[in-house]
């Protein structure tokens, strides 16, 4: 058997560019940098099976052919020796025509191809081998049409549907980067994946915590300099749990954060005086600890601090303690020029391509980390027990449930706050989930650990045009189509567009 693929796709999560299933000898593996080499590639193939077939043609020859049977084969009007020709063209003629037409189709085991809409909707791709037990085996229809129409269509988005469970994961694409670039998205295309970064804040802080640099129950004054004044409530202070549940009574936005105060969008430059400031000028209606009120500006403070206190940028943190261990290569924040032109896709909101609002890097923890589906893929498979690493002790700290939540799901399930999850649960079966939304995207990921399923969802599509939360929960069968266009989680937040 023949595996041909990609050289840059070469990694632990490698997804064979080609199977062409030919002898039942070991793999053979070809490396291709390009589209070009990958056809080089298919005539040295064919010509290495005609000169295997030959010399099989002639082993057999040899072993079951008398003298009188190769006078008789010498008369029959085909030569026993054109019968390699015969299946090399056949073969080479297979070839030709799948490759003539718009749609590739590449087969690996139960890979399931959707090509209703060719124009826009991209084949399934796998990362690893799938079997037929895979929970979801192809997209609905109800939900491809909810996809198609409300995404693609209306919205002029793109979205990349990631699928995991044992038996690996699946890749489903809908749409291009953007206007200008019509190239369509695929896993390795980067989205913002907004508020989803808190739980990489949150896993952070667990893992400093199983390494004892830091303490779930140190007081945040702790991180802070001395002359920045820390709200409290009659005496209780808030500590860097409180930061990570949304328990700390901090607002869900620092009120000085506002561009040209325009509610809604961040000033790019916003500075560590100015996030000192708005802490100090914060009046607590409630003791810390007490109740759930989601909080960007507490989870961006909490990243803040961790980077203080290990004296290192956060984009470097992270992906010192999380990205690299987990081999999460395309999760950033800086974007280099190609990836903005080739690989970054371009937000939308009401059908019109927009300028999506940057979190400032002092909050850089609330909201503003990129990535692909290949990569949150590999994350869900952290969190599912999938991928073991240093991380796993981390990941479990981070899961236990510590605070009562808001309700804001279609099931009408209950809600706790872990440690940055959301933890839905109906008494039977807990998910964890998070979205991430700012104007013109927004992202989900969630996954059931009991049942071993999870989904990662990328749109450049705005929340208030289709809502990534309800489409995940539909996707991990926790409710049904009917809710698809729901908007629940609106009861958590207070400022429109951000999470």
């Amino acid at each position: 058997m023949y595996i041909i693929h990609k050289t840059s796709d070469f990694r632990a999560d490698i997804k064979p560019f080609l199977i062409l299933s030919l002898t039942n000898a070991n793999f053979q593996t070809i490396s291709i940098e390009s589209d070009i080499q990958f056809g080089n590639s298919i005539m040295a193939i064919f010509i290495n099976i005609l000169d295997n077939t030959s010399l099989m043609f002639k082993k057999l020859h040899d072993k079951f052919f008398s003298k009188q049977s190769s006078l008789l084969c010498s008369r029959i009007t085909f030569s026993c020796s054109y019968i390699p020709l015969i299946l090399f063209v056949g073969l080479f003629t297979t070839i030709l025509i799948s490759t003539s037409t718009t749609i590739f189709v590449y087969s690996l085991s139960n890979s399931v191809v959707n090509i209703t809409n060719k124009d826009l909707t991209n084949q399934s791709s796998q990362s690893s081998p799938i079997s037929a037990s895979l929970y979801s085996e192809q997209i609905p229809p109800k939900v491809k049409e909810f996809i198609i129409n409300d995404i693609v269509n209306k919205s002029k988005a793109a979205l990349v549907v990631g699928l995991i469970d044992p038996n690996g994961t699946k890749v489903y694409s809908f749409g291009n980067i953007s206007k200008a670039n019509n190239i369509p998205v695929n896993e390795s295309t980067m989205f913002n994946i907004g508020s989803i970064t808190k739980t990489f804040t949150t896993l952070l802080l667990a893992d400093m915590v199983k390494q004892g640099i830091v303490n779930l129950n140190d007081p945040i004054e702790k991180y802070l300099p001395s002359n920045v004044k820390v709200p409290q409530y009659n005496g209780t202070k808030i500590t860097l749990e409180d930061l990570a549940t949304h328990t700390s009574g901090l607002p869900e936005w620092p009120s000085n954060i506002w561009l040209n105060n325009t509610v809604g969008n961040p000033n790019p430059n916003y500075t560590e005086t100015q996030l000192y400031q708005a802490l100090s000028n914060t009046t607590l209606t409630r003791a810390p600890g007490s109740q759930f009120q989601y909080s960007s500006f507490g989870i961006g403070l909490l990243g803040h601090l961790l980077s203080v206190k290990a004296g290192v940028p956060y984009e470097d943190l992270i992906k010192d303690r999380i990205l690299d261990i987990l081999g999460m290569n395309d999760t950033t924040i800086t974007l280099s020029p190609y990836d903005i032109k080739y690989r970054f896709a371009v937000g939308h909101q009401g059908g019109k391509e927009i300028v999506t609002p940057t979190v400032p890097d002092v909050i850089a923890g609330a909201g503003e980390l990129r990535s692909t589906a290949a990569d949150m893929l590999k994350y869900a498979s952290a969190n599912l027990g999938f991928l073991h690493t240093k991380l796993d002790e981390a990941i479990q700290l981070q899961h236990l449930i510590v605070h009562p939540a808001i309700s804001a799901n279609p099931m009408d399930y209950s809600e706790y706050a872990a440690l940055g999850w959301r933890v839905l649960t109906n008494l039977g079966t807990e998910t964890l989930t998070h979205t991430g939304s700012i104007n013109g995207w927004n992202a989900f990921v969630g996954f059931t650990p009991p049942k071993q399923i999870g989904v990662v969802l990328l749109c450049s599509c705005d929340s208030k045009d289709a809502d990534m939360g309800n489409l995940g929960f539909v996707m991990l069968h926790l409710t049904g189509v009917q809710n698809l266009d729901k908007h629940s989680e609106s009861k958590i937040h207070t400022t429109s567009g951000l999470s």
